[in-house]
C-alpha cells in the first residue's frame, strides 16, 4: 500500500473512536470565522484581464469564498499564511514546517537546475524563493527553539543553499574540483544542521536519526542534479518527487521532536494526519505540474519524465479518494483531474508554440473542469463547502498555473516565481479546507471501536523520544 494511502486509511480509522466523530464542523484555519456556507455569489476571474490579473483577481475571489479562509485582495494569495503560525498552535506550526520543508526542496532543485544550464536569470530568481523560504522557516522555528536558534538555523541553511549553488555551478562548467569543494562544505553543513536540531530538541531526537536525515536530504538534491546534468531525466525527475516526499516527512519529523512532547496527542490526531497527507500530495501536484510545464520550454525528454512523475502523483491521489469514497468515487476522480493537467499542458504546449487558439481551447476545458470537479467534492463531502466556493478555489489554482508559464516563457522569472508559491501556498489552504470537511464527513460512518493506529513517517520518527 502506498504510504499516502496507508496513512489516509489508518487516520480515518482511528476517527470514530475520536474527537472527529460526529463532528459537523469544518476545520477552521487560524484567522478565519467557522462557516458551513459557501459563498454563492464568488465572482469569477474576468476572462479578459491580463494572465496575472486574473490570478490575482481568482485568488482573492476564492481565498474570500473558502469558508473559514482568510485572504486579501492585492495580497500575495497566502504565503503570508505559511509563514506566520498562530501563537501557541502546535499543529499550525507542524504542518507549516513539512509544507516549506517541502518547498524548500523544490526550489533548491529548481535553483540547482538553472544553475546547471547557464540560465542565470531563472537562478537567480530562485535563489530569492529560497532566501525567502528560509526566512519564513525560521520564522515558524522562532516561538518554538528561541530567537537564537533560529537565527543560528537560517545562517547554517543558507550557507547549504550556498554550497548546493556551488555545486551545481560545478556541474554547469564540468569543474571537479568545484564539486568536490562543494561536496566537502555539504558534509560539513549537514553535521552542523544536525547538532543543532538535536541540540534544540533536548535530546528527543537522537544524533545518529538527525543525521542520517540531514545527509538524505542533501544526497537527494545532489543525486537530482547529477543526473540532471548528464540529461539522464528519468532518474532526475523521480529524485525530483523523492525529495520533495523526505523533505516534508522531514518536517514532520522535527515537528515532533522540536514541539513540547505535550503536543504529541494533538499531532497525532486522525484528521490532522488526513490534513498533513492532503497537503503533501496536493502540494507536491501543484510543484509537478509548474516543473513540468517550464520543462516543456526546454528538453522535451526532460518534459516527458516529468509528465510521468506527474502521472504517479495522480495515481497516488486517486488511490486516497478510492480508500475514502470507493472505486467508483476514484474512477470519477482519476479522469477528470488526469483531464485537468493534460489541459494544464495543452495550455503549455500552445504557449510554446505561440498557438492563441490553442490556448483558449485549453482555457475553455478547464472552465468546464473547475465546475464539474468542484461538484464532484461537493457531493462527496455532503455540501459542507459548497460548489461555488469550490469552482472558485480550481479558478484561483488554474489560472496562476496559466500565469505563471506565460511569465516563465516571458523570461519574467521573479514573477513566475511569485506565481509558484501562491499556487503552492494556495494548496495548504484547499488541503485545510478538505480534510476538515472529509473528516466530517466520514466519521459517522466509520465501524466505532476500532484499534488506533498509525501510518508512514520517515526512520527518524521512530528516534524521537
Amino acid at each position: 500500500m502506498r504510504p499516502l494511502v496507508r496513512l489516509v486509511v489508518a487516520a480515518l480509522a482511528v476517527c470514530a473512536v475520536s474527537a472527529c466523530s460526529g463532528s459537523p464542523a469544518v476545520t477552521t484555519p487560524a484567522g478565519g470565522a467557522s462557516s458551513g456556507a459557501s459563498s454563492a455569489d464568488a465572482p469569477a476571474a474576468a476572462d479578459d484581464a491580463s494572465p496575472s490579473e486574473s490570478a490575482a483577481t481568482a485568488s482573492a475571489s476564492a481565498m474570500a469564498a473558502m469558508p473559514g479562509t482568510a485572504g486579501t485582495p492585492g495580497t500575495d494569495g497566502g504565503m503570508a499564511a505559511l509563514a506566520a503560525p498562530p501563537a501557541g498552535s502546535p499543529v499550525e506550526t507542524a504542518v507549516r514546517l513539512e509544507a516549506l520543508m517541502a518547498q524548500h526542496s523544490v526550489l533548491a532543485t529548481d535553483m540547482m537546475r538553472a544553475r546547471i544550464r547557464g540560465d542565470g536569470g531563472l537562478a537567480q530568481a530562485a535563489d530569492a524563493a529560497l532566501s525567502t523560504n528560509s526566512t519564513d522557516l525560521a520564522a515558524v522555528l522562532r516561538p518554538v527553539i528561541g530567537a537564537t536558534a533560529a537565527t543560528a538555523f537560517r545562517a547554517a541553511w543558507a550557507e547549504h543553499i550556498e554550497a548546493l549553488f556551488n555545486y551545481a555551478r560545478g556541474l554547469s562548467t564540468q569543474d571537479t574540483a568545484v564539486q568536490a569543494d562543494a561536496r566537502k562544505e555539504l558534509q560539513e553543513y549537514e553535521e552542523d544542521l544536525a547538532k543543532l536540531f538535536v541540540t534544540a530538541s533536548h535530546g528527543r531526537l537522537s544524533p545518529a536519526a538527525a543525521l542520517a536525515d540531514v545527509r538524505m536530504h542533501i544526497e537527494h538534491l545532489v543525486a537530482g542534479a547529477d543526473a540532471y546534468a548528464a540529461k539522464r531525466y528519468d532518474v532526475s525527475a523521480a529524485m525530483y518527487r523523492t525529495s520533495y516526499t523526505h523533505a516534508f516527512e522531514l518536517g514532520g519529523t522535527l515537528a515532533r521532536a522540536l514541539l513540547p512532547a505535550s503536543a504529541g496527542p494533538k499531532l497525532e490526531a486522525p484528521t490532522v494526519a488526513l490534513r498533513s497527507a492532503l497537503t503533501s500530495r496536493l502540494g507536491e501536484h501543484a510543484s509537478l505540474v509548474v516543473a513540468a510545464m517550464r520543462s516543456a520550454v526546454g528538453d522535451r525528454a526532460d518534459f516527458d519524465a516529468m509528465g510521468m512523475v506527474l502521472n504517479g502523483n495522480t495515481q497516488d491521489l486517486g488511490a486516497a479518494i478510492e480508500s475514502l469514497f470507493g472505486a467508483a468515487a476514484a474512477r470519477q476522480f482519476q479522469n477528470q483531474w488526469a483531464d485537468h493537467v493534460d489541459q494544464l499542458l495543452a495550455y503549455t504546449s500552445a504557449t510554446v508554440t505561440q498557438d492563441t487558439a490553442g490556448q483558449e481551447k485549453a482555457r475553455q476545458a478547464l472552465r468546464t473542469f473547475e465546475q464539474t470537479f468542484a461538484a464532484f467534492l461537493d457531493g462527496a463531502t455532503q455540501h459542507r463547502l459548497g460548489t461555488p466556493a469550490l469552482a472558485q478555489a480550481f479558478v484561483m489554482h488554474d489560472r496562476e498555473l496559466l500565469a505563471q508559464i506565460d511569465a516563465y516563457s516571458a523570461k519574467q522569472y521573479q514573477q513566475a516565481h511569485d506565481l509558484s508559491d501562491q499556487t503552492y501556498a494556495h494548496m495548504f489552504t484547499v488541503a485545510d479546507q478538505l480534510s476538515g470537511a472529509i473528516g466530517a464527513t466520514l466519521a459517522g460512518r466509520l465501524p466505532r471501536g476500532g484499534s488506533q493506529t498509525g501510518g508512514g513517517g520517515t526512520a527518524a520518527e521512530a528516534n524521537v523520544r
